[in-house]
């Protein structure tokens, strides 16, 4: 009977809340549950599921245990959208201030979350989680991710594809600022600069490179195994082969002797039907005799 497997998308959130350094180990046993199950897609699907970094790892743990504040700073980007499009300066500032305060608090949550999870948290770390998390606010597809939890690398916006907040004004940092024109607000690019950039992609590159070295390990693992259970089975088969073998010469001894026995009593046979039919004629002639002497 076939094991009941969990679904696909359980197993896959199941993988993304596990620390990094466990992911690897859990992926090859649920790519191995599946196979003996049968389940060859899926089991493809999960060998193919990338390891997470600890930033994004971290990211993925506060979207699951801070759900509804990741909902309010997504709302808050649609709020930063709709001001962009208008050309509202006061909202902008406003919004751009929620934006600060919000992405800071959430960055301070995942680090504490992962220092009570026994994660070493850095400055860098920090910084990565909060240029994702201003990258979800920007970027759909990013967003998605951050909201179901899948997170691989840190991501960062890069200005391209959907055009939600490339630009987003911080607040001013002086009075001079507020006597500006509200319909043309000063803002700040908050895109990385070329070598942050290049940088976060080369990260990227080597995380990608590292899971791939990961999922090939389990498969040569897996194919080590298979080819030791072959070989067991094939060392088992030969053994069976000679005993096989051994027990079908015996037979054909017995089966020799067999007819050895049989043609020799067959000769027996012959001689004494020959014996008992001489006897008949002697006791023939005796009682002959006897009859003429009476």
């Amino acid at each position: 009977m076939s094991e009941n497997l969990p679904r696909v998308e359980t197993v896959v959130d199941d993988l993304y809340s596990l620390p990094p350094a466990d992911f690897v180990s859990h992926r090859a046993a649920y790519v191995t549950r599946f196979k003996k199950a049968g389940d060859k897609a899926g089991a493809t699907r999960i060998g193919a599921l990338r390891k997470p970094t600890l930033v994004a790892w971290l990211v993925n743990t506060l979207a699951r245990r801070d759900e509804s504040a990741l909902a309010e700073l997504f709302d808050l980007g649609e709020q930063l959208e709709r001001a962009q499009q208008r050309g509202d300066g006061h909202r902008l500032r406003e919004l751009s201030t929620a934006r600060s305060t919000s992405i800071r608090a959430l960055t301070d949550r995942a680090v504490s979350l992962g220092r009570d999870l026994g994660a070493t948290v850095g400055d860098n770390a920090a910084r990565e989680i909060s240029n994702t998390l201003n990258a979800a606010m920007a970027d759909a597809e990013i967003r998605d991710r951050v909201r179901a939890g899948r997170t691989v690398v840190a991501e960062t916006y890069s200005g391209f594809g959907p055009a939600l907040l490339s630009i987003v004004p911080d607040p001013p940092d002086d009075d001079d600022d507020a006597e500006s024109d509200p319909a043309s607000p000063e803002v700040e690019d908050d895109r990385p600069n070329t070598d942050e950039a290049e940088r976060n992609r080369l990260l990227a590159e080597l995380e990608s490179a590292e899971s791939d070295l990961d999922a090939a390990a389990v498969e040569s693992a897996e194919a080590q195994s298979d080819t030791e259970r072959t070989a067991s089975e094939v060392r088992s088969a030969a053994t069976e082969v000679e005993q096989i073998e051994a027990e079908l010469e015996a037979a054909r001894a017995r089966a020799q002797a067999a007819r050895e026995a049989h043609e020799a009593g067959v000769v027996q046979a012959e001689f004494t039907a020959e014996a008992l039919e001489a006897a008949r004629i002697r006791v023939a002639e005796a009682r002959s005799a006897l009859e003429e002497l009476s």
